[in-house]
């Protein structure tokens, strides 16, 4: 797709309805969809008729972020059902290598994978606690007392979109 043709679903983009429960538009939750699944930079841009730096900057978005962190919740939460599902094979398949050690590598190969994936950190993806804690600031030294400020956290649920509840 052109340059020209990009810069106007750009500009389209932002006439786009924002989402009241992610502060996304539609098309910056299919990009968090697919970025979350595998997709790069490059091939969700061309997917979604964007600009790379496009991207680029959603990602420095608050919401955005939270939305994609969720996505890869999502994710990690579906191979780990995968798995439980799998796990009288998994147990018939131990069985079966403790007699026959020739399969010992894509054993250790299959087991560091899935250790990979557990181990995966996922950030926070509730937007709203996001901005709670952002507006949440230590009052002393000591770490004891803090304060919410809410005329902030109403102004940036606002910025993004979003509804108070």
């Amino acid at each position: 797709m052109g340059k020209a043709n990009r810069n106007e679903v750009n500009r389209n983009e932002q006439n786009a309805t924002i989402s009241p429960t992610t502060g996304l538009t539609p098309q910056q939750e299919q990009a968090c969809i697919l970025l979350a699944s595998g997709e790069n930079v490059t091939n969700v841009a061309d997917k979604l008729s964007l600009n790379r730096g496009t991207l680029y900057k959603w990602q420095q978005n608050k919401a955005f972020v939270c939305f994609y962190n969720k996505q890869c919740q999502e994710y990690k939460n579906d191979v780990k059902n995968g798995l439980l599902g799998l796990h009288q094979q998994a147990i018939a398949t131990m069985e079966q290598l403790m007699t026959t050690g020739n399969e010992a590598t894509r054993l250790k190969a299959a087991m560091w994978v899935l250790d990979k994936v557990e181990a995966i950190e996922i950030g926070e993806t509730n937007i709203r606690q996001v901005l709670k804690d952002q507006c949440t600031t230590t009052t002393d030294n000591w770490a004891d007392f803090t304060q919410f400020n809410e005329k902030e956290y109403k102004r940036q649920l606002k910025a993004y979109g979003l509804e108070d509840e």
